[in-house]
């Protein structure tokens, strides 16, 4: 009898201790079936930041590696369309940050964050527009943009949009506020503008007279919006010349 009771206590045992094994092992399976849906769950894509960028700095300089010393491949025009890869950096040296962009004619190269403006259209002052700081009127500054002044519009709200450049009185690049209606985004208006602020920065009052009369002369130019004011400056300009030759007969006298 005493052999039966040993037996009995015996198997009891092995089956409690086989229950534990059994649901241990159960555990086990489960924490390692979670492990691996854990590591089959997808990687969300780094987002795409590539698109068109609008450069604000006429000439600014294209180079091969992302800082100021990299060797220049080309430069970019004020209001020029370039394409953005997606690809940032800082210069480890400066700290500023650099774009890879591509260029219409296939170059590319690293140029600086500050003077492109990402997912942006380029447009034009049409006259005297009032700057704000935020899409409010009562944010009004005391600064304006003038005409021909060019620019990337950055966003738009209601009658409202977010522009990104340099007004010809300032002196830096500026994200600020306008309203719509001061904005031309007529490529003919961008061009004239382009031009006659080259033609305004020519040294000599001759030279710009000269330049300002090839614009009005331009058959591709017509209809621009800012012939008118063109003209006026062309006259300005004329009226100057003269006053400097009566100058110059007086001292000569």
């Amino acid at each position: 009898m005493k052999k039966i009771i040993v037996a009995i206590i015996s198997l009891s045992t092995i089956l409690v201790s086989c229950g534990a094994e059994g649901e241990k092992s159960k555990k086990t399976t489960e924490d390692q079936s979670t492990e691996v849906k854990k590591e089959e769950t997808p990687v969300t894509e780094a987002e795409d930041k590539s698109g068109d960028a609008i450069c604000v700095l006429d000439k600014l300089s294209v180079r091969e590696t992302p800082n100021a010393k990299g060797k220049w491949v080309a430069s970019m025009s004020l209001g020029e369309k370039v394409y953005f890869t997606g690809e940032t950096t800082l210069d480890s040296v400066s700290k500023k940050e650099y774009l890879k962009v591509k260029l219409i004619d296939g170059k590319e190269g690293w140029s600086r964050a500050t003077f492109l403006a990402v997912d942006s259209k380029v447009g034009v002052m049409l006259q005297d527009a009032n700057v704000y700081k935020r899409p409010d009127l009562l944010t009004k500054t005391d600064t304006k943009y003038s005409p021909m002044d060019i620019v990337a519009v950055v966003s738009t709200q209601d009658d409202w949009a977010q522009v990104k450049g340099k007004r010809a009185e300032g002196k830096y690049i500026e994200e600020v506020w306008v309203k719509s209606a001061n904005i031309s985004e007529k490529q003919v208006d961008i061009a004239v503008a382009k031009f006659a602020g080259q033609a305004m920065a020519k040294e000599t009052m001759t030279d710009r007279i000269v330049a300002l009369k090839e614009i009005v002369d331009n058959s591709d130019f017509a209809g621009a919006s800012f012939m008118d004011l063109i003209k006026q400056k062309i006259q300005d300009y004329e009226s100057k010349n003269k006053e400097i030759d009566v100058q110059d007969v007086k001292v000569e006298e």
